[in-house]
């Protein structure tokens, strides 16, 4: 198998070439000119006062993203611009687009030239696309590497380095964990979620026995998601898909033992066949599942899915991954948004106070309270506010050690992916064995 770097970039060329063919019909983004008068119904937040007249000397930024298009949240964003605005002098000029045009359009803004864009909201795989086309600044450069630093934990950071550039700065991150039920696990015995390998097969065990309908565990067999959750369980083991060179490692006594589990897993009834990151949720928002593996977003699927509010972290809370032996690192995957600026933005050094301004404890705060996406900064994780949410805790503990998915900055990674679902549903049914079906995986990930 060809590296991964030689592979986004072979993507990022052809991406570029063929969206800058288009720009002409691109979709009209929906733009806010200012955040200074906000609306009547927003809720108190940071920076309440009235607002002052622009200096003679300010200057517009524009910010653009997704999220302050969604109802839940373009409330909070204004405030955040106003903030800003209030604080610099300044204005900004918010363009938002669905999440779904939002790769392309920051494609197209960033490489035509003709339209300013100065910083923009980026989730993981947004961020990767866009990071391939080489017109991501260099955080390092613009706010040095020592503030980046003692900001932010070095995992969050790692989630936007590419090639010892930091082209991301994390905004609100957290970690793919697992996610249990309290009262389903009280009820079979156990008043706190396992944190080793032995006992969490113990708990699944005796989930079983206490209710043979439930499915203990649903880890996802099917689609990318698959994929997806397979990743953490063999870096528990101590495997790997690729070498840091790009090459193929999986062929390993780890991935085999990872493999095997799973078969025994399924043989016991602890895990189940056709299960997806979809179903997972509503089962387990419907009292049939004790585990699974989701984001932070998991809070608003259960109450989205019935579950009170208030009554949340009684049924759906976070947890480490259980480790194979004491010492080990609890394994996940990183989640979670990103502000990316420009080379070729006039404003970086504004550009970068606005970031500043979002990352801030008191609007990374109000982010939090009303939206529940969690703050990254290591001063924001100190605050009471926080270290105090029953709900979040979890996700913030396993977050300090996660890591980014392995096919994260590949253009092949849904190639990848389905080699990996198929030869572990070979497994899982049967068809083939743990020592074939890890074989299989690596040949044929050698011929992507």
């Amino acid at each position: 198998m060809k590296k991964r770097k030689l592979l986004a970039a072979g993507l990022a060329c052809a991406l570029s070439l063929s969206l800058l063919a288009g720009c002409g019909d691109s979709p009209k983004p929906s733009e806010s000119p200012s955040a200074s008068q906000p609306s009547a119904s927003q809720p108190a937040g940071p920076s309440a006062s009235q607002p002052s007249e622009p200096a003679a000397d300010s200057v517009n930024i524009v910010w653009a993203g997704w999220s302050g298009e969604e109802e839940a949240s373009k409330d909070i964003f204004q405030r955040m611009r106003k903030t800003y605005e209030d604080q610099s002098g300044n204005t900004v000029t918010w363009v938002g687009w669905t999440w779904a045009d939002t790769a392309q359009q920051l494609l197209i803004r960033s490489q035509n030239n003709s339209e300013q864009l100065d910083l923009a909201q980026a989730d993981i795989g947004i961020f990767n696309t866009v990071a391939q086309a080489g017109v991501l600044a260099d955080w390092n450069d613009i706010l040095g590497e020592d503030f980046m630093k003692e900001t932010f934990e070095q995992s969050a950071l790692d989630t936007g380095n590419v090639n010892g550039e930091q082209l991301g700065l994390p905004w609100s991150m957290a970690s793919i964990s697992m996610v249990y039920n309290p009262e389903m696990l009280s009820a079979a015995g156990w008043d706190a979620p396992p944190t080793s390998m032995e006992d969490f097969e113990k708990c699944l065990a005796d989930l079983k026995a206490a209710n043979p309908d439930v499915i203990p565990y649903a880890v996802s067999t099917k689609d990318a998601t698959c994929a997806g959750d397979f990743m953490p369980w063999l870096w528990t083991f101590g495997g790997s898909i690729f070498n840091e060179d790009g090459s193929v490692s999986i062929n390993s006594e780890a991935a085999v033992e990872c493999v095997k589990w799973y078969q025994d897993m399924m043989n016991k009834g602890y895990i189940a066949m056709d299960t997806g990151r979809g179903e997972a949720r509503q089962l387990f928002a419907q009292g049939k599942v004790a585990f699974y593996d989701d984001a932070v977003v998991a809070k608003g699927q259960a109450v989205n899915n019935g579950v009170d509010p208030d009554e949340v972290v009684n049924v759906c809370s976070a947890m480490v991954r259980p480790v194979l032996k004491d010492g080990d690192k609890p394994q996940s995957t990183m989640w979670g948004h990103m502000l990316v600026t420009f080379k070729n933005s006039e404003y970086q050094e504004q550009a970068a106070e606005l970031a500043k301004t979002l990352v801030s404890d008191e609007v990374a705060l109000d982010y939090f309270k009303n939206n529940g996406m969690p703050p990254v900064t290591k001063s924001a994780a100190e605050l009471d506010e926080v270290k105090s949410d029953a709900y979040l805790k979890g996700f913030i503990t396993s977050t300090a050690t996660a890591r980014l998915e392995e096919t994260a900055r590949m253009a092949n990674a849904n190639e990848v992916k389905s080699v990996i679902t198929e030869e572990l549903q070979y497994a899982l049914l049967g068809q083939k064995t743990a020592e074939q079906a890890v074989s299989d995986m690596a040949a044929r990930l050698e011929a992507l």
